[in-house]
C-alpha cells in the first residue's frame, strides 16, 4: 500500500528525527499493544503524533506514507474501509462502519434480536413501551401544528411512518435515546430522521413535490448488482445518485434520493435497498445513543409509531 515499515515509537516523546521537514504530510498508521490500530492524515504527522501520545499511551509502532495535502481525505477514508473489510480491529471513532464490542443498544435490544431483525426482513420489533417526556412533547407541538397545514403533508406522514416501520429496530424501546425524528428544523425540511450523530432519512419539499434523501449501507448494493448501479436506476428510473457522505455512519455508506412519496415507497419496499438501510441504520445505533433526541417531536412520533 506504499507505506514505510514499522517503526517502532512506544516511549518516544517525538518522532521528529524519523521524518524530514517538508515530507512529513501524508497518512498514517498507528498499531497499539492491544493490537487495535488508529488510520489517520496529518500535514506534519510529528505534531499530530505528539497530539495522540496525549490521549493514547499504548502506541507501541506507526506506518507513513507521504501524500500531497489534496489527496489526503480521499486516502484516508479509501484506507480505512480497505482495513476493516479485512478484519483489521480500528480504535478511529470516526470513518469506521463496523462497530466493535458490545453496545448500549444491546441492553435495548439484545443481540440475538438484532441479527433477526437484520436478516428477517418480514420481522417489525414493536414490542415495549414508549417514552412519556410532557416537555419534550410541548417544545415542538407547534411545529407539528404548522407541518399539518403544508401541502403533502399526509403523503410525507405515510413515507415516513413507512421509514420507521421497516428501517429502525426497537422502534418504540430506542425512541429518543437511539433515534429521534425532527419536525419543520429548517426551511423547506419536513422532518429528519437522526441516528447516532447523523441524519438517515430525510423529507423535504422542492418545486411543490416531495424529496426523500436516504442514507445507507453500499455494502448490500454492491453484493446485489456489482460496481454498476444501472440495476438499481432501471428499478427505480427516478432515482439519484447523491456524492455525500457522513463521517459517523462510516465508509459502507451511500447517499440517494427520490421525488415523489410513491416513488419513495417503491423504493422502501425493495429489498435490496431495505438491507443498506437496515444493515447502515443498525451499526449506527451499535455505535451509541442519538445525539438529537432533545429534538425529537413526540406529536409526529404519535403519527409514525400509531398501529
Amino acid at each position: 500500500m506504499g507505506f514505510s515499515r514499522w517503526k517502532y515509537v512506544q516511549g518516544r516523546a517525538s518522532i521528529a528525527d524519523l521524518f524530514k521537514p517538508g515530507r512529513r504530510c501524508g497518512i498514517y498508521v498507528l498499531r497499539f499493544s492491544n493490537e487495535e490500530f488508529y488510520v489517520g492524515q496529518a500535514v506534519d504527522v510529528t505534531r499530530r503524533y505528539a497530539q495522540h501520545r496525549k490521549i493514547h499511551a499504548d502506541i507501541e509502532q506507526m506506518a507513513f506514507k507521504q501524500m500531497p495535502r489534496g489527496k489526503l481525505d480521499e486516502e484516508e477514508r479509501s484506507l480505512i474501509w480497505r482495513l476493516e473489510r479485512q478484519g483489521w480491529p480500528l480504535r478511529n471513532v470516526i470513518g469506521p462502519s463496523i462497530p466493535r464490542g458490545e453496545s448500549d443498544f444491546d441492553l435495548v435490544m439484545p443481540p440475538e434480536e438484532q441479527e433477526r431483525w437484520l436478516g428477517d426482513l418480514g420481522y417489525a420489533d414493536e414490542s415495549g413501551e414508549r417514552l412519556i417526556d410532557p416537555e419534550l412533547r410541548r417544545r415542538f407541538r407547534g411545529h407539528f401544528q404548522r407541518f399539518l397545514g403544508l401541502p403533502r403533508a399526509e403523503e410525507a406522514l405515510d413515507v415516513l411512518r413507512t421509514y420507521v416501520k421497516v428501517g429502525i429496530p426497537a422502534i418504540r424501546r430506542g425512541e429518543v435515546s437511539f433515534w429521534a425524528c425532527s419536525c419543520l428544523p429548517t426551511k423547506d425540511v419536513y422532518s429528519r430522521v437522526n441516528l447516532y450523530w447523523q441524519e438517515v432519512f430525510t423529507v423535504s419539499t422542492s418545486l411543490n413535490d416531495l424529496r426523500f434523501s436516504f442514507h445507507l449501507a453500499r455494502s448490500p448494493l454492491v453484493k446485489a448488482f456489482g460496481s454498476n448501479e444501472s440495476p438499481l436506476l432501471k428499478r427505480h428510473p427516478t432515482l439519484r445518485y447523491i456524492d455525500h457522505r457522513y463521517g459517523p455512519g462510516g465508509q459502507d455508506q451511500t447517499n440517494y434520493e427520490v421525488r415523489g412519496a410513491k416513488a419513495a415507497k417503491e423504493l422502501l419496499a425493495d429489498e435490496d435497498v431495505l438491507r443498506g438501510i437496515r444493515l447502515f441504520n443498525l451499526r449506527l445505533m451499535q455505535k451509541g445513543p442519538s445525539n438529537f433526541g432533545r429534538y425529537h417531536c413526540m406529536d409526529l412520533a404519535d403519527r409514525l409509531l400509531a398501529t
